[in-house]
Formats: C-alpha cells, sequence, structure tokens
C-alpha cells in the first residue's frame, strides 16, 4: 500500500507541473508549447509501464519498519529545517544551502545522502510562503512521502525533488498559505535557461558516473559551483536565475545507468528541464522542490518517448525511411 501511494504522489505531481507548462504556453501561443505537449504525453505513456514494474513486487518484496525507517524520516525533516535556516537566515540563497548540505551529508554519512537532499529541496521553499514552524510541517509530509516512495521509480533523477514539492504543495494547503508565480520569461532569458539546464545534466551525470561521485555528491557539486558563480558571471539577479536552472539539471543527471546508459540522453532532458521552468513559472511557486520535478519529468519523458519510437519502429521497421 505505501509504495503504491508513494507511486500516485510522484506520478500526480509530476502530471500537474506538466500538463500546467503545456497549458501556460498554448496561451503564450508559443512553439515550446508543442514540445511540452509531446513530454507530457510521453511521461503519461510511461506511467503504466514503470506501474507494473515497480509495484508488482515492492508491495511483496519490501516491508516497513519503523526502526529502520526512524534515521530516513530524521534526516529528510532535518534537511529541509536545516537547508530553510542557511537559505533564510544566514542569506546564503536557496541554491547554495540545498548544495552545502547535499555535500556535508554526502561525505558524512553517504547512507542517509538522499534523504538529507530530498529534505533540503523542501527547505528551498520561500520564506514569502513558510516560516521555521511551518518548514518542520512541511519537511514532516516530505519525510512520509519518502519512504512511501523509496522502491518506486528508481534510478530517474528528480525523484527526491518531486517527494519535496509533494510535501511542500501539501504543507501549503494544510496551512492554506498562497502559493505564487511569476510572469513566463522571455526567450532572451529562456535561452540562457536551457542552456544551462543541459549543461548542469550533462555534467552531473558524467561526475555521478565517470568519476564515479555519486548522484548526490555530483549534483550538490554542480549547484555549488552554479550558485556560487552564475552570479558573479551575470549578475545577482540572472546568475541566480541561471543557477537554478544549473541546479534543476543536475537532478535529472541523478539519473542511473541502468536507466540511461549514455550521457546523450541528459541532453534532451536537461533542455527540457529549461523549457518546463519557462513555462511553469506562472504556477505553484514558492513551494521547494519545483525543480526537481521539473527534472523528473524531463527524464520520464525521455524514458516514455524513447519506448514509443522503439514500439513504432518494431511495428513498421521502413517507417523511419519513409515510404
Amino acid at each position: 500500500m505505501a509504495s503504491s501511494s508513494g507511486f500516485i504522489v510522484l506520478a500526480l505531481f509530476t502530471s500537474l507541473l506538466y500538463v500546467g507548462g503545456t497549458v501556460v504556453g498554448a496561451g503564450e501561443r508559443s512553439a515550446g508549447f508543442l514540445i511540452l505537449g509531446v513530454w507530457t504525453l510521453s511521461l503519461l505513456y510511461a506511467f503504466p509501464g514503470e506501474w507494473s514494474r515497480s509495484i508488482s513486487s515492492a508491495e511483496v518484496a519490501h516491508r516497513y519498519s519503523v526502526f529502520d525507517e526512524l534515521p530516513v524520516f530524521v534526516a529528510v525533516l532535518l534537511g529541509a529545517v536545516v537547508t530553510f535556516w542557511m537559505s533564510v537566515d544566514l542569506g546564503l540563497g536557496a541554491v547554495v544551502a540545498s548544495s552545502l548540505v547535499g555535500i556535508a551529508v554526502a561525505l558524512w554519512r553517504k547512507e542517509l545522502g538522499a534523504p538529507a537532499f530530498c529534505g533540503s529541496f523542501a527547505g528551498m521553499a520561500s520564506a514569502e510562503v513558510f516560516g521555521h514552524p511551518e518548514m518542520l510541517l512541511a519537511g514532516a509530509i516530505c519525510a512520509a512521502f519518502f519512504i512511501a516512495s523509496k522502491h518506486v521509480f528508481n534510478g530517474f533523477g528528480g525523484e527526491l525533488g518531486t517527494i519535496a514539492w509533494a510535501g511542500t504543495v501539501v504543507a501549503a494547503v494544510i496551512l492554506r498559505r498562497p502559493l505564487f508565480g511569476e510572469s513566463v520569461y522571455a526567450w532572451s532569458i529562456g535561452a540562457p535557461l536551457v542552456v544551462y539546464a543541459t549543461v548542469g545534466a550533462v555534467l552531473t551525470f558524467v561526475l555521478s558516473h565517470r568519476y564515479r561521485a555519486g548522484a548526490v555528491l555530483a549534483s550538490a557539486v554542480v549547484g555549488l559551483l552554479a550558485g556560487l558563480l552564475l552570479p558573479l558571471a551575470h549578475g545577482a539577479e540572472a546568475g541566480s536565475l541561471y543557477a537554478v536552472a544549473a541546479f534543476c539539471g543536475s537532478f535529472a543527471g541523478m539519473s542511473g545507468l541502468e536507466r540511461f546508459g549514455h550521457v546523450g540522453w541528459m541532453v534532451p532532458a536537461g533542455a527540457i528541464c529549461g523549457l518546463i521552468l519557462m513555462y511553469s513559472a506562472p504556477f505553484l511557486g514558492g513551494a521547494g522542490g519545483k525543480l526537481g520535478t521539473a527534472a523528473f519529468g524531463a527524464v520520464i519523458g525521455v524514458h516514455g518517448l524513447t519506448q514509443i519510437v522503439r514500439i513504432a519502429v518494431r511495428r513498421n521497421p521502413f517507417s523511419i525511411f519513409g515510404r
């Protein structure tokens, strides 16, 4: 039952982001919405197969123990609270704060790196929506979602952020805290978002697998470098936004080799991360983890699209050459 609930939460919130982004793109009368539309259909196509793969074995093969899950719950909760404190009270900003938490835990207690990093994404939430007491509630909900989701969607980058976004959005609803939005970014800003998100995805994948840094440490290092260097290169406002894009792409790059055997798959995934950041800007802002949800939908979409292409070619092998 727990794994089923976790799967539904992840699929629901990812679909919400991508369907919403596609609708916004259509309203803008931009060609970008066609790409997002294809990606949305692809990720929706991938969900049933992933359900069969994950749930059919998860409920039988995995059991949950309060004693075993308690350190995980605490790691998620502390990751959220500490990141929020560092971001807001110390003024480090969300990207740098989350990255520092990820690096620290990955080096200190590697087995708790994923839950703490997940919590840190919740802690990236805006102080306009949450205060410190409210972050405790958001962190606790994220921890519950993390435990429920630990046996589903394995190997897809962005899952941790999707868990965090679901938890913080649910917390905002419970607390009746309105989330906010911004205008869709112009292409003068959107094009660099796509570029930096793509670079973040590729670099993280390479660091994680070729240099064996591991997914959490690789993403956190990319996020820290982006958070420190891009504001210097582009100015505080634009640089901070580009750092967000690079960090978003890095979550796609956390994907496993069992899902994507070559770094080339991170190029379309990273590009979609930048695109969905543009068109999802007007809704549900201020909740931590939205970047991870963008990355999760991007890699699921890649997976779904490759499945569709394989089936089409298998049924009509000459279709790719035309007739």
